[in-house]
């Protein structure tokens, strides 16, 4: 897949699931914007099946991350998250591990949270799509998810798990998923070699060997900044009865929208900051599809509809009132430093958040081109809300009710995590002078660069790199 662009945040280097919801839900489908320059480097919208949005999310984060530090495009399975999620549902952790996941009235939820992704994906590493289940190397939309929910379900009903004491038989419920979800006996064999058939390691075990054609990854092996892994962005678990907030030095952590105004805008000038530096931020939000308009929730309805959580990743944001400047709008190059500074000011007002969503590529935003297909507008009316939360039924039917904002919270990095971004860029050297592979982090020419050839970013910055920077950037060499 491509990267995809399109904002003033993304420019600061050159200066659910369609049914009810559960916590938060996402989607499959290869296509990406081609634009040359961008900031955010988000890799292509997909298309959720069923209400998992929050592993959708959580990968895309990685992959973002991973594709702005490096040039390099990951494409990884939402599946195999999900696949391991329902594990430690039915069978809790292995051993010495703290439980993240306990099954709900005999049903598995496919609801969660960043903080549960991360400590999955730490827990049981990545794999690149089509590894784990080959038809989603290319399908625009895993039907695999929703056939293996529905098969576990129907074991949980009336199956071999239908019974408390089976779901014990850790081997047992290994069996059973590999069974839903129509794993080959290929991928199934890679499963107990890596982790036994019982699920008695993990990849925090030590001395663990995992093989190369299983296509399973460390997350220590992935490089999302200078000297810093996906496994140190994840962090590790705040405490035994707290996975969902990460500790680390460089840990990203999800961080609750203030109920008060100024608290608020200074947590959106955060989001604003991360995006300047050219980070993907995480965003949890409220649906209420009675307000939706095209690809825009504009306000509370004024009678709520189908609702639930959702996650995605922010794209870019259009804020009016900056100081000196007026409206910087969504989709325009921003240049200078000094208007991204400007744009952080408490008087200036975000209109509105434009998000990478996760129910496929029908709809782009109003005015927006057709490379932004897939993506959303959350207006500033709707995200600060209230919105009237049904909290016993849906529509008419609402029961109890209670208030709540739109957005709920971002998912922001560390302080150490933006020091080591930053590094990246100092230690870039002359882009005139040839040498190693030069990172699309380091300016807007090297990322434009990196864009038209891979190789300049992922094996060495040589002569025809420099080369083409001078065409293309317009940059006088001596």
């Amino acid at each position: 897949m491509s990267n995809h662009t399109h904002s003033v945040a993304r420019l600061a280097r050159l200066a659910l699931l369609v049914s009810p919801l559960a916590l938060a839900a996402c989607g499959s489908d290869t296509g990406a914007s081609t634009d040359d320059v961008t900031d955010i480097k988000n890799t292509g919208v997909k298309n959720q099946s069923i209400g998992n949005c929050w592993v959708y999310a959580s990968v895309g984060w990685a992959e973002s991350l991973h594709l702005t530090h490096t040039g390099a495009t990951l494409d990884l399975s939402e599946s195999w998250i999900s696949y391991w999620h329902w594990y430690e549902e039915l069978a809790g952790p292995p051993p010495g591990l703290p439980l993240i996941a306990r099954l709900d009235k005999d049903q598995l939820s496919t609801g969660g949270w960043y903080g549960l992704a991360g400590e999955l994906m730490r827990r049981y590493g990545v794999i690149a799509e089509g590894k784990f289940i080959a038809e989603e190397a290319e399908a625009a939309r895993s039907s695999r998810q929703s056939q293996a929910l529905s098969a576990i379900n129907a074991s949980l009903k009336s199956g071999a798990l239908k019974d408390a004491a089976a779901r014990k038989d850790r081997k047992l419920v290994r069996a059973e998923l590999d069974r839903a979800w129509g794993l080959s006996a290929e991928v199934s064999a890679h499963l107990d070699t890596v982790y036994g058939v019982d699920v008695s390691r993990t990849l925090l075990s030590s001395g663990l060997s995992v093989p190369n054609a299983s296509g399973i990854q460390f997350t220590r092996d992935i490089p999302v900044a200078h000297d810093v892994s996906l496994a140190d962005a994840i962090g590790e678990p705040a405490s035994s009865y707290n996975v969902l907030q990460r500790k680390g030095k460089f840990a990203w952590n999800e961080v609750s929208y203030p109920s008060l105004p100024m608290g608020r805008r200074n947590l959106l000038a955060r989001m604003q900051q991360a995006m300047h530096d050219g980070m993907p931020v995480i965003m949890t939000w409220y649906v209420d599809f009675a307000a939706l308009s095209g690809s825009a929730f504009k306000a509370p309805p004024a009678t709520p509809g189908r609702q639930g959580g959702h996650m995605t990743v922010v794209e870019d944001y259009q804020v009016s009132g900056v100081p000196g400047y007026g409206t910087l709008a969504a989709g325009d190059p921003v240049t200078d430093p000094k208007i991204l500074a400007a744009a952080l000011d408490p008087r200036a007002t975000i209109d509105f958040v434009r998000i990478k969503n996760s129910w496929g590529l029908g709809l782009a935003p109003e005015g927006a081109s057709e490379d932004l297909r897939g993506y959303y507008d959350l207006y500033a009316a709707y995200l600060d809300g209230p919105l009237t939360k049904c909290t016993e039924a849906n529509g008419e039917a609402c029961g109890a009710k209670s208030q709540v904002p739109g957005l709920t919270s971002f998912v922001l990095p560390s302080d150490a995590f933006v020091a080591q971004t930053k590094i990246t860029k100092d230690s870039c050297g002359d882009i005139c002078v040839p040498g190693a592979a030069r990172p699309p982090a380091c300016d807007p020419c090297s990322d434009l660069i990196c864009t038209e050839d891979s190789y300049c970013c992922e094996s060495k910055w040589d002569q025809a790199c420099v080369d083409k920077a001078v065409d293309i950037c317009e940059l006088t060499c001596k």
